[in-house]
């Protein structure tokens, strides 16, 4: 039987793949704007720009058109984010989304909370057949449970190494309460 669902399973994949193929072979678009941009942010939600070291930093540079990503020293924390409006035209997009946005940490470890909606709206063009993020300035947008696990692992570390940094482990217990 799972031999069976295995086989199935192959096959929906493979028609899958045909399909998207397909699709760049005849010169439609693969994906709408607005599921460019979710991806965008869901990879900028698991720290794809809080620093060159994240596995997800190229794949979320590869959504932009931007030749050079801007540098920030402050980071947003989000609780959520949903895509709001979206107007797609023929060659451009603009897709709203929405954050729940709890705090921004700092330089330094300084966390410092801050309730409120943020909208942010992600302007797109059609390059060949794939829809790219055009001209995005904005800080990192990480969520709470990503920058939690990363303090933590970091607290572990220093620990293991005999070290305690204080700003972390302050850091760690503002955004936890959060």
């Amino acid at each position: 039987m799972s031999f069976l669902r295995n086989a199935a399973c192959l096959c929906v994949a493979v028609g899958i793949a045909l399909c998207v193929v397909t699709t760049s072979i005849h010169g439609q678009v693969a994906e709408p704007p607005q599921a460019v941009v979710e991806k965008y942010c869901f990879l900028d939600g698991q720290g794809a720009n809080f620093g060159a070291s994240n596995p997800n930093a190229k794949a979320a540079f590869d959504l932009l058109i931007n030749e050079d990503e801007a540098g920030y020293d402050t980071s947003v924390i989000v609780k959520s984010y949903r895509i709001g409006k979206v107007i797609a035209g023929k060659e451009s997009a603009n897709v709203e989304v929405i954050y729940a946005v709890l705090g921004t940490l700092g330089g330094g470890f300084h966390a410092k909370r801050s309730t409120h909606p943020e909208t942010v709206t992600f302007h797109l063009t059609l390059i060949g057949n794939s829809w790219k993020i055009d001209g995005l300035r904005i800080r990192p947008h990480i969520t709470q449970a990503w920058i939690l696990s990363k303090l933590r692992h970091s607290l572990a570390a220093d620990e293991k190494a005999g070290k305690h940094d204080s700003p972390l482990k302050a850091a760690n217990a503002e955004i936890s309460q959060w």
